[in-house]
């Protein structure tokens, strides 16, 4: 599709495209414990009603 466009619009995929970085997101190390919450993690109950 890319190569497709090139062609139409007589230019280069660099042409298209600017790059960018972003910075990422930090991570923790080996053996650093971190809280766990348990909620997001237990699932919740279905609680079924007979139909009237």
């Amino acid at each position: 599709m890319l190569a497709t466009l090139c062609d139409i619009l007589d230019c280069t995929p660099t042409d298209l495209m600017a790059p960018s970085a972003q910075n990422p997101r930090a991570r923790r190390a080996a053996g650093e414990e971190a809280p766990i919450n348990l909620a997001a993690r237990r699932p919740t109950r279905v609680r079924l009603t007979p139909e009237a």
